[in-house]
């Protein structure tokens, strides 16, 4: 005879089943953080005193909240939909990503941020932004459909 309290006690909890229903809210989150920590970046930034300015045709031109808000998360945005729409068909793109995210993160420091002028304060700054959009990549990027391997889609007979 088997105790009923014992069976229950031991028993595993039901699998849950797995949906795509959290994947959107993932990315979603990837890029509501790294635009709040970007924003918080940019204020402890200005706390220190970075003027967050570069001369750009004869003038000063200043790097304010607003774009601190695009330049986050329009290159995180386009790229992670592109990402979607290629890893419909080629799901390898994916892996490709997470390796390529970082390396343009990291390359457009060197590219756009050092070169453009800015004071050490603002320097530092704008390139920890660059930075970040790398956990922010790479969390979203687990968020995506992917096909595991070996499996196949299976349409039941009529």
């Amino acid at each position: 005879m088997t105790d009923v309290g014992t069976a229950q006690a031991t028993a595993r909890p039901p699998a849950r089943a797995r949906t795509n229903a959290g994947r959107p809210a993932l990315v979603a989150a990837a890029l509501a953080g790294l635009l709040i920590i970007n924003l918080a970046i940019y204020a402890v930034g200005r706390a220190l005193g970075g003027a967050f300015t570069y001369p750009q045709n004869g003038t000063t031109t200043q790097v304010d909240w607003v774009s601190i808000t695009f330049m986050s998360l329009v290159p995180l945005g386009f790229g992670l939909t592109l990402v979607a729409v290629l890893s419909r068909k080629w799901p390898k793109v994916i892996p490709i990503a997470r390796v390529v995210a970082p390396v343009l993160a990291v390359a457009t420091i060197a590219v756009m941020t050092i070169p453009a002028g800015f004071d050490t304060t603002s320097t530092v700054a704008l390139s920890a932004m660059h930075l970040t959009i790398i956990p922010a990549a790479l969390l979203a990027l687990r968020g995506l459909p992917h096909r595991r391997r070996g499996s196949t889609r299976h349409t039941p007979p009529n």
